[in-house]
């Protein structure tokens, strides 16, 4: 393989070629060109490295990476991507690859940490070289073939609360909807919505709210806005008498969409707008299947409570370390022994 290692400013030359890998690979919605463009501009350091590995011409393995101290390297992982940034084209890294891939970083690598990789999509050799670490379990929640029947099949709490949303709302007159926009106009005004009702809650105090005045929401309506020129961003409201309470803002590639963030108005956490909006999703994806094309939901958050009463099917997010060799893994180990 020929290995190039670039300034991350360059990847505007290699967009092409990423988007190749990504069709090839993982066809997840956030390596699309445009989300990973977005990821660099608001929220890289300044020393990440653009690593390409080459096959006659043709790319087989791409990555962000940025140095963690002597020797020791990690995948670029802002925390709005859900997966550290990288590509590959073979489904097992084995440590013949990644050793490569050390010898074409700068200076002596002794190890790299493979931040928050998806066992969905990325397996290890199981060589002493690797040491995987859980990190979270998350979820999926494939579109039903039928709605009704999977509703019959979800646990008596949930369509006992879904009922009593749906019952209350008719005793009090109140109107239950949802609103689903995909244009970048459209797009640009849910985000701007998101923040609003995000900044009236608590993460407001936290000062993580999304706004257009930060990176946050900077980064969201370039990605996002971008994305829905190609058909790939879409955003979910759920609405009570017209109001919008909650908000799902979503990427989709080919048959698989994945929620980024959710936000929800605390005044009504009685009507569960979150959850309600989750449901009618699957709900008009499982009816309009020929229009839509979407099979699967990405959550990619830590699964909670509420991704297993939607019966969604769970997986690993886990960690990975590689180690040039046992002297540096009994090393690196001693070493956080001693710092606990």
């Amino acid at each position: 393989m020929n290995w190039r290692v670039l300034p991350h400013t360059d990847f505007p030359k290699y967009k092409e070629q990423w988007a190749q890998l990504n069709n090839e690979t993982m066809r997840l919605a956030f390596f699309e060109p445009e989300f990973v463009d977005a990821l660099a501009t608001y929220f890289f350091e300044g020393d990440e490295l653009l690593v390409l590995a080459l096959e006659e011409e043709n790319l087989v393995f791409a990555a962000f990476l940025r140095p963690l101290g002597k020797g020791q390297w990690t995948l670029a992982m802002p925390s709005q991507n859900p997966l550290g940034l990288m590509l590959h084209k073979s489904p097992i890294l084995d440590n013949k690859i990644v050793s490569q891939l050390a010898n074409a970083l700068p200076g002596s690598v002794a190890m790299i940490d493979f931040l928050q990789t998806d066992t969905r999509h990325t397996q290890f050799a199981s060589e002493g070289a690797f040491e995987s670490m859980p990190y979270i379990t998350t979820g999926n929640r494939p579109i039903p073939e039928n709605f009704d029947d999977y509703f019959k099949s979800l646990g008596k709490n949930m369509r006992q609360n879904y009922n009593k949303v749906n019952n209350r709302a008719a005793r009090a007159e109140d109107k239950l909807s949802w609103h689903k926009v995909d244009t970048r106009e459209t797009v640009k005004q849910a985000i701007l919505e998101y923040g609003e009702i995000e900044s009236a809650g608590w993460k407001n105090e936290k000062g993580t709210a999304i706004s257009p005045d930060n990176e946050q929401g900077q980064f969201y309506l370039k990605a996002l806005s971008e994305m829905a020129d190609k058909g790939q961003a879409c955003c979910w409201y759920f609405l009570i008498n017209d109001q919008k309470v909650a908000v799902d803002l979503c990427i989709q590639k080919d048959d698989c969409l994945i929620i980024l963030k959710t936000t929800y108005n605390e005044e009504f956490n009685k009507q569960s707008p979150a959850l309600m909006l989750k449901l009618e999703m699957l709900k008009h994806y499982t009816e309009n299947k020929q229009t839509e094309g979407i099979s699967n939901i990405e959550f990619y958050g830590k699964a909670m409570e509420w991704h297993k009463r939607l019966d969604s099917e769970l997986r690993e997010i886990v960690h990975v370390t590689w180690y040039k060799n046992s002297l540096v893994k009994s090393g690196v180990k001693l070493l956080k022994k001693l710092k606990s």
